[in-house]
């Protein structure tokens, strides 16, 4: 399953990891995304390729039965706070 998804998502392997979970069967796919890719090509990918129940069956080999969720979990990072402004000059 996780070369099916790497495959799915055009990256390597090694950058998924795969997690179940009980729930009927949840199924939790992250991908660490190269700096060489942007994080929406991958999700476009993905899109494509595990857009609806069948296509993700056939795309992972295994039965879905509900279309799949797919998400950026990528928060962007807060900028640092500006330091303060120095003091007025003395007279």
């Amino acid at each position: 399953m996780q070369q099916n998804i790497a495959t799915a998502a055009g990256v390597d392997a090694s950058l998924v990891t795969i997690s179940v979970a009980a729930a009927s069967v949840l199924i939790t796919a992250n991908i660490a995304v190269p700096a060489s890719s942007a994080a929406t090509i991958v999700l476009s990918a993905l899109s494509s390729t595990l857009g609806t129940a069948a296509s993700a069956s056939a795309a992972l080999g295994i039965a879905v039965e509900s279309v799949p969720t797919l998400a950026n979990a990528l928060t962007p990072a807060t900028p640092p706070a500006l330091p303060p402004s120095p003091p007025p000059p003395s007279p």
